[in-house]
């Protein structure tokens, strides 16, 4: 299993700031794997919506160099949130054939600005858990990826 831990400052309010996180629909516009995300889920978001990427924990041209199944860059990636505390907090896990998975994302207000902390666990299933060695590596580079681009996003909706 592979785990991530992050925290990054949003220039916004937290109201603004949990609104558009935990709205996941929105990662494909601050996380650069997945190609696309919706919320196929009726309602407001909260404890039981559920959000579907697509996308894969590895980028093509790594799974063409190690001549991986491309179905690692295009598989379905459904997350359903399992708490919601906002503008507190909020846990989303999945599963697909492929990992299980959870992102613990918690946002503290500072003045105008919003601390985001964020922390996942990534296990693989079934055969891929022999690729398992080189899981925390790229689940570390996968989460900077992610979490990098959560800021500019963030203000770009705001």
């Amino acid at each position: 299993m592979a785990s991530y831990e992050r925290s990054v400052t949003v220039p916004c309010p937290i109201d603004e700031t949990f609104a558009f996180v935990s709205s996941f629909d929105t990662a494909a516009q601050w996380d650069p794997r997945p190609s696309a995300a919706a919320n196929p889920t009726a309602g407001p978001v909260g404890v039981g919506t559920r959000f579907v990427l697509r996308g894969g924990a590895l980028k093509e041209t790594i799974v063409r160099r190690l001549h991986l199944p491309l179905v690692l860059v295009s598989t379905k990636l459904p997350y359903d949130i399992t708490e919601f505390d906002a503008p507190r907090r909020f846990v989303m896990v999945g599963e697909n054939p492929f990992y299980r998975y959870d992102d613990h994302i918690s946002f503290t207000a500072d003045g105008d600005d919003t601390h985001v902390h964020y922390a996942a666990t990534l296990d693989l299933k079934g055969p891929m858990r022999i690729f398992s060695w080189i899981l925390q590596r790229q689940f570390r580079k996968i989460g900077d990826d992610a979490t990098a681009g959560i800021a500019d996003a963030v203000v770009a909706n705001a």
